[in-house]
């Protein structure tokens, strides 16, 4: 499945050249996400974005992620449709479905995030949201925040942190997950390097203690994204419960 997911990932990559013209309307830019995962087998993980303007003031991100894990693979699809008022913002709404491999795992999330520029090389990410796992009677509400810090042209420092409650009589908990990472560009061509630490635990009566999964890979980027901006984050909050074979 992981080659599929590159494969799709790739195609939708390689079509952003076709559109990348200075035109209002469109697809304005695309990456591919290619790494190794501390927590993950044959092959790793592979994502893929591309960013549509549908007017000069509105556009869409389009998510493909697949990752191998120990205990079975997540494949997600998520999309956000998002406005651009001004300069430095945009915000919208998104919806994100994972299924896991080799088991009857379907679940979705759906919410609001938005991403303001707070200072010239500075970037503030908020979203908010709800979710539903449709095979084990589970639902949540979560909330995230993030920092994006352009350091220079070449390199980028960025941090997520994301809560989720859980309140049902089989699994109550309140799931925290911390990522940092780096991201650094290879001169003027479009690839990057990348490297990341997430730290995910749990609160409460299924309370556990703190897990560490590190990634690193390589980026190619091509045009644009939404009024310049990073992109926006792909939240999980079932993503580390999957890892630990809780479900």
């Amino acid at each position: 499945m992981l080659k599929s997911m590159i494969c799709a990932a790739a195609m939708l990559l390689s079509a952003a050249p076709l559109a990348l013209a200075d035109t209002p309307l469109g697809i304005t830019g695309a990456e591919l996400r290619l790494g190794a995962s501390s927590d993950a087998v044959e092959g790793g993980f592979a994502a893929g974005t591309v960013d549509v303007a549908i007017t000069p003031f509105h556009g869409a991100q389009f998510d493909l992620q697949y990752e191998e894990r120990q205990n079975g693979g997540i494949g997600r699809l998520g999309t956000t449709l998002y406005m651009m008022p001004r300069a430095g913002q945009k915000y919208g709404l998104f919806l994100m479905v994972a299924d896991k491999n080799d088991a009857s795992a379907t679940y979705g999330q759906i919410g609001a995030t938005g991403m303001f520029q707070i200072a010239p090389r500075l970037t503030l990410e908020l979203r908010g949201g709800i979710g539903v796992f449709s095979d084990h009677d589970l639902d949540w509400v979560t909330a995230g925040a993030g920092l994006h810090w352009q350091a220079n042209p070449a390199t980028r420092f960025y941090g997520q942190y994301d809560i989720a409650s859980f309140d049902e009589a089989a699994f109550a908990a309140t799931g925290h997950e911390v990522t940092l990472g780096i991201e650094t560009r290879l001169g003027d061509s479009p690839a990057s390097l990348f490297a990341e630490v997430s730290r995910d635990w749990r609160s409460g009566r299924h309370a556990a203690s703190g897990d560490t999964v590190l990634r690193a890979g390589v980026s190619i980027a091509l045009g644009r994204k939404g009024n310049d901006l990073p992109r926006f984050h792909l939240g999980d909050p079932m993503g580390p419960l999957l890892r630990r074979g809780i479900f």
